[in-house]
């Protein structure tokens, strides 16, 4: 699969791609991804009565944001291995705490999304979280996104400093950057999102939860302020 959605991607002419050719790493972290997958579908309900298939029904938009989240966090591995390979034993190091993360990762966003199906659709799947936990129930997730994200800029942040090995242009140094510029931009949102929680739940649990998610969608405004800044930047290296 990988190696057929790589052919057929669009790549950029200034960018050398060193990972073309999948590794067993890749692979392996391929696999993990698929086992989230299936982890994810394992543990929806079971639909034994007409009453159970409704539910079962109204759990799909949970199902679809989990499975986008878990998509999203693939296609970012896919992009650096591709450009960049794995071929490098602290790389190597980071991608192993990377999948066990992958997998740590499924358990909240399942659990996450449930409870929102329960909160919209008024379902009674069996989600069991009392009000005043789920601040702790957006931190808990807050940790997890972080470091998922966390190590993917320290990806970035290790093929920097083998830029002499790895023959970097200008090009490539400034699109490396310029990655790590949105990756921290991922892995802060989360951050922000943990140190709101704590400080408003001092005086209300329910304003806590609120606006701990709310935060995550200070992720539109500033990726597309990224985004601007860098195709007006890299534009500079056309010529």
């Amino acid at each position: 699969m990988r190696k057929t959605l790589v052919k057929n991607r669009l790549h950029d002419p200034r960018l050398t791609y060193r990972g073309a050719s999948a590794s067993r790493l890749d692979n392996l972290t391929d696999a993990v991804f698929g086992i989230a997958i299936t982890l994810l579908i394992f543990n929806l309900t079971n639909p034994n009565s007409f009453e159970d298939l409704l539910t079962f029904t109204k759990t799909l938009p949970a199902f679809l944001i989990s499975i986008s989240f878990i998509v999203l966090i693939w296609n970012e591995h896919l992009d650096f291995s591709e450009i960049y390979s794995l071929n490098d034993s602290v790389l190597t190091l980071l991608n192993t705490v990377f999948i066990a993360l992958v997998i740590f990762y499924v358990y909240p966003l399942r659990f996450l999304t449930l409870f929102l199906t329960n909160f919209f659709f008024h379902t009674d799947i069996a989600v069991s979280i009392k009000g005043n936990q789920v601040p702790y129930l957006m931190i808990y997730y807050g940790f997890v996104a972080f470091g998922l994200y966390f190590v993917l800029y320290l990806f970035y942040h290790r093929v920097l400093l083998l830029r002499r090995e790895l023959g970097f242009t200008d090009f490539e140094e400034f699109y490396t950057r310029s990655q790590k510029q949105r990756l921290l931009i991922m892995f802060a949102l989360p951050l922000l999102s943990i140190f709101l929680t704590i400080v408003v739940n001092e005086f209300s649990f329910a304003w806590a939860s609120f606006v701990g998610g709310m935060t995550y969608f200070g992720y539109t405004p500033l990726i597309i302020w990224w985004h601007r800044r860098f195709k007006k930047r890299s534009k500079e290296f056309d010529s």
